[in-house]
C-alpha cells in the first residue's frame, strides 16, 4: 500500500465510519447475507443494502431529518462505502448462519 494511500482517504473518515453504522444497510445486509445460499449472492446483498442505505439516507436529508451533515458532496462517496459495508455485513450474516447451522 502506498503511504499516502489512508492520507487519500482521510476527507471520507466519516462517510466510511456512517456506511458501517448505517442501520439500513446492517440491517439489509445482516439479513440478505443470512439468508443466501450461495457465497456468490453476498455481492448482491451488498448491492442492495447499499442502494437501500442511499435511498434512505437522502430521502431523510431531503425530509430534513438526516444524521449526516456532510450535503450531497460525497453522493459517489456514500454508494461505494455502502456497497462495501453492505458486503461486510453480508459476509458477517452469512458466516452466522453457517456457525449456527454447525453447531446445531
Amino acid at each position: 500500500m502506498p503511504p499516502h494511500f489512508l492520507a487519500d482517504l482521510d476527507q471520507f473518515r466519516w462517510v466510511i465510519i456512517l456506511a458501517f453504522v448505517d442501520p439500513t444497510v446492517v440491517l439489509i445486509g445482516l439479513w440478505m447475507g443470512w439468508h443466501a445460499d450461495q457465497a456468490v449472492k453476498i455481492v448482491l446483498a451488498g448491492f442492495i443494502a447499499a442502494l437501500a442505505g442511499v435511498a434512505v439516507s437522502f430521502l431523510l436529508r431531503f425530509v430534513g431529518i438526516s444524521w449526516f451533515e456532510g450535503e450531497y458532496f460525497f453522493g459517489g462517496a456514500h454508494a461505494l462505502f455502502r456497497f462495501v459495508a453492505g458486503v461486510a455485513w453480508a459476509v458477517v450474516g452469512f458466516g452466522a448462519r453457517r456457525v449456527i447451522g454447525q453447531r446445531a
